[in-house]
């Protein structure tokens, strides 16, 4: 009777390649006179081999020619030498927890983007997590990025690029790997799409205040209403604002001190009109005698409450950034020199963004304006006063 012996099952396919793998090897003539390297003897494509702390590697350097085959034998080897041979072991995953080790100190905005992209990587990577980073190729990455290009825009699809970038650079400079995968991405950046601004009109940024400030049943609507026509009376961010305290308002100087988030350096924007009848409505309005470290506003953020109010009065999508710029355009048109608006913005350049971006957000309601600057084009009409028939 016979007897059978339980021996593990294993995958059709890795059965396959294991075969296919000792056929291989079956037909690997080496080389003489040049060590480490075969050829194979059927289809001519030549391969490396060495024991690297004492274990047997393989690599197809995918050429038949020998010319090729030993420049890159050469530098497979100097690769190698690279790699440490514990940290080979690395699975994506692995990597994946390094890459979030290292961002931790990033800004909470930064964070919130890598932990989308991981997200979406963990969910719709189709080799594991488990697998060895360095069995990973440039064809897995082009892989996943055509999985998620279409519906990405070019500034989304940039980032997450760049996340790959950064990742894989953790792994080459912990010898985990020779070179990254990341290199021999097809496309590695696209050109950022120009975006669409909507700016609202003076009318529009007044109604969408007014509109807030009537939801009685919000107890923050006055809190909301007084943060978006901050917004659109500074020329701030919703950061800056979000930070200001009653110390960096200088009254007598009629200026507020602001830092810029980003960079954290601090800039002057004057106290305009109607941004000092604002802010004088809520120091009196204040229930205790706010300190220099007290914020003016209680809140960081309106994008709900401008969201809400731009459906109710059936607006475009006006996000606080241009809330933000209808104080751009309200000085732009008053005359304002383009390098004066750029020092109150905090900018650094001269006003070369300001030429170059914001004067493109000026919508559909500039016609008026542009018509108004050509009619300085044409010959003055005399006056009574210099008439020479009177």
């Amino acid at each position: 009777m016979p007897v059978f012996v339980d021996t593990p099952i294993c995958h059709p396919l890795d059965f396959y390649m294991a075969i296919n793998q000792k056929s291989t090897r079956q037909n690997l003539d080496k080389i003489p006179g040049f060590p480490c390297l075969y050829r194979h003897s059927v289809n001519g494509i030549y391969y490396a081999i060495k024991k690297f702390g004492g274990k047997r590697k393989e690599h197809s350097l995918d050429t038949t020619d020998r010319k090729t085959a030993e420049r890159k034998l050469k530098e497979w080897i100097n690769n190698q030498d690279k790699i440490d041979a514990d940290a080979a072991k690395l699975t994506l995953g692995e990597l994946i927890q390094k890459f979030e080790d290292a961002n931790a100190g990033k800004s909470e905005k930064t964070k919130a983007t890598n932990t989308s992209i991981i997200n979406v990587l963990k969910e719709t990577w189709k080799h594991g997590m488990t697998k060895p980073v360095s069995e990973l190729k440039p064809s897995h990455l082009n892989d996943w990025l055509a999985q998620h290009e279409g519906r990405l825009k070019n500034t989304s699809y940039n980032r997450y690029c760049g996340f790959l970038k950064q990742l894989f650079e953790i792994a080459v400079s912990d010898r985990v790997i020779a070179e990254s995968p990341f290199e021999e991405v097809t496309t590695p950046w696209k050109k950022p799409q120009k975006p669409i601004r909507n700016v609202p009109t003076q009318e529009q940024f007044e109604q969408l205040v007014a509109d807030i400030r009537a939801q009685k049943y919000n107890d923050d609507a006055e809190e909301t209403a007084d943060f978006v026509e901050f917004l659109g009376s500074a020329g701030l961010g919703q950061a800056e604002a979000g930070n200001l305290t009653w110390g960096d308002v200088d009254f007598s100087r009629k200026r507020l001190a602001v830092r810029r988030q980003k960079t954290q350096a601090v800039f002057y924007v004057p106290i305009y009109p109607q941004l000092g009848t604002l802010l004088e409505r809520r120091l009196k309005g204040a229930k205790e005698k706010p300190t220099p470290t007290t914020k003016v506003f209680k809140i960081k953020d309106a994008k709900k409450g401008l969201e809400a109010a731009c459906l109710r009065l059936k607006l475009k999508h006006f996000t606080q950034r241009n809330i933000r710029q209808v104080l751009i355009r309200k000085l732009w048109k008053a005359g304002v020199d383009y390098k004066l608006i750029s020092k109150w913005q905090g900018h650094q350049d001269g006003g070369k963004l300001i030429l170059d971006t914001y004067t493109e957000v000026f919508g559909d309601d500039d016609a008026n304006y542009e018509n108004q600057q050509l009619k300085k084009l044409l010959p003055q009409q005399p006056t009574e006063s210099n008439n020479p028939k009177q």
